[in-house]
Order: C-alpha cells, then sequence, then structure tokens
C-alpha cells in the first residue's frame, strides 16, 4: 500500500471515497491497509482516505463502478483553506452569497466542493492560486488581480 498527502488543490481525478467503498463492499473500512498495490491518499489535516480507482482489487470494479465519481472535486475542508473562505459559506441555509456559485456533493456526510468547475467558471488555468476575500480588502486594480463574483466578494488570484 502507498500513501500519499494531497495538496489542497488536487482534484480527486480517478479516486474514490474509501468510507463509500467499504459500505458498498461490506468490508472493513481499513482493508485497503493490506493491500499491497493500492494507492491510497488523504488532504494534509484529515482523516479521510481516499483509494485511486485502478489499484484497487479486480474482485472489486463492479463496487467501484458504483461509487460516486470526485472528478474535479476536493474535499470540502481542503477547499477553505485553500481559498481562505470560512467554512460556514458551504452551509446553505447559513445564506451565504457564495454559496449559489460553489457546485458541491456530499458523500457519506462528507463534503466536497468542484474546484475544477469554479475555475472553469472563472476562465482561470487550473495552476493559478486562488484565494476568495470581500472586495474591500483587496489593493487597487494594478496591484491584485481580483475576478468580482457577488456585490461583496472577490477572487483573487495570481
Amino acid at each position: 500500500m502507498k500513501m500519499s498527502t494531497f495538496t489542497h488543490n488536487f482534484f480527486l481525478d480517478g479516486y474514490i471515497l474509501n468510507k463509500q467503498f467499504s459500505l458498498l463492499a461490506f468490508i472493513s473500512s481499513n482493508a485497503y491497509r493490506y493491500w499491497s498495490h493500492v494507492d491510497a491518499g488523504k488532504y494534509e489535516g484529515s482523516r479521510v482516505v481516499f483509494l485511486k480507482k485502478d489499484t484497487i482489487l479486480s474482485k472489486y470494479s463492479n463496487i467501484v463502478e458504483k461509487c460516486t465519481d470526485l472528478s474535479g472535486m476536493v474535499q470540502s475542508q481542503s477547499f477553505c483553506k485553500y481559498t481562505g473562505l470560512a467554512p460556514s459559506h458551504l452551509i446553505e441555509k447559513n445564506g451565504s452569497c457564495i454559496y449559489k456559485y460553489l457546485d458541491i456533493l456530499e458523500v457519506e456526510d462528507i463534503k466536497f466542493v468542484n474546484l475544477k468547475k469554479f475555475y472553469d467558471d472563472l476562465s482561470l488555468d487550473y495552476h493559478q492560486n486562488i484565494y476568495i476575500e470581500k472586495c474591500k480588502y483587496f489593493a487597487p486594480a494594478p496591484l491584485e488581480k481580483k475576478i468580482k463574483i457577488t456585490d461583496g466578494m472577490c477572487v483573487g488570484y495570481y
């Protein structure tokens, strides 16, 4: 088994949620630890484990197909750490103005944000770093690049 630590902006393309997989397969959530060729990973500071689809034992291929596609997604806490956004903005009933601009998915009580779609919607390259802040805290235009997404919120990038 190989365990990787993902950066906060790592897209989960080709990975599935271990918790969902183990529930569907009726196996222990720690079973992957005893498989010799599986690639597993988790985000820095998180306990949630993801398994690379093409490294899971072939006898579970039908289970892998049933798991939710996480392409373009990042775990919500990683999205918040990466962008500087408070986690309260990812709860619909809090009435955040930015909530409607995010593609949020919940699988087995774990939230994900489609970071790839967010980049695409803003017409930004995936290698650019972004941060979300109130527009009033940004420096004037030539000093800081920003995209206004709501009346009060902007995305800065570099």
